[in-house]
């Protein structure tokens, strides 16, 4: 019985298919047809990223090589040079954007434009935001936002860099984060990111510091 069974609905499904064997044919076309566009355009894609950081790597090279011997106007020259051939890819997507932005962060930081040199490094991050970039990039965007007189972007930032946990320089972030607080007024908020600085990141030379730092605010009565 369940033979049979099996059977009937066998026939059945082969009867189904075959009086539709037009519509699976045009489906299964379509399918292999969505397919070859998706390779095609994966393939576009990875070869126009891989051209933009290869473009992004020639900037960078033409900048740096043979540069320990320049004249400072000749050094101005290649990085407004340099500056202006990567800004092209400053508004492109991924890695690429993220790169162009970075490198244009740091001409502009050379040039002391603090302002410009953050925006760019906001905007890298913003363009790399699940990558190791990003934590490098909040960091050196606090470090701009001190140097124009910006400490509450400048807490803000260092602190995002001190929440990656997979940030090589969390630490010196979380001290940064820590310093800064303490320019602003807020004593409590620095106590709390040197005591979390310490008990994280025991023996690191940035928690000695931290430790330095509690021992001092307790001293002035800033802290309990």
């Amino acid at each position: 019985m369940a033979d049979y069974e099996e059977m009937t609905a066998s026939k059945k499904l082969a009867g189904f298919i075959e009086k539709r064997k037009v519509a699976f044919i045009a489906i299964l076309i379509a399918f292999v047809c969505l397919l070859a566009g998706y390779v095609v355009c994966a393939s576009i894609a990875n070869s126009n990223k891989a051209k933009g950081l290869q473009a992004i790597d020639e900037i960078t090279f033409e900048l740096t090589d043979k540069s320990s011997g320049l004249t400072d106007e000749e050094t101005e020259v290649r990085l407004n040079t340099a500056f202006e051939k990567a800004s092209a890819y400053t508004k492109k997507g991924g890695i690429t954007g993220a790169r162009a932005n970075m490198l244009c962060a740091d001409i502009t930081y050379q040039q002391k434009k603090y302002a410009e040199s953050a925006g760019y490094w906001k905007t890298a991050a913003e363009k790399s935001k699940k990558s190791y970039i990003a934590p490098l990039c909040y960091f050196n965007t606090a470090v701009c936002s001190e140097e124009t007189g910006n400490i509450d972007d400048a807490a803000t930032y260092y602190k995002l860099a001190a929440d990656n946990k997979n940030f090589v320089m969390r630490a010196h972030a979380l001290f940064s984060y820590g310093r800064v607080l303490e320019t602003k007024g807020d004593f409590a908020g620095a106590s709390a990111a040197y005591t979390e600085l310490n008990d994280n990141f025991s023996g690191d030379s940035w928690a000695q510091l931290a430790k330095s730092r509690l021992i001092a605010l307790k001293n002035d009565g800033k802290i309990e």
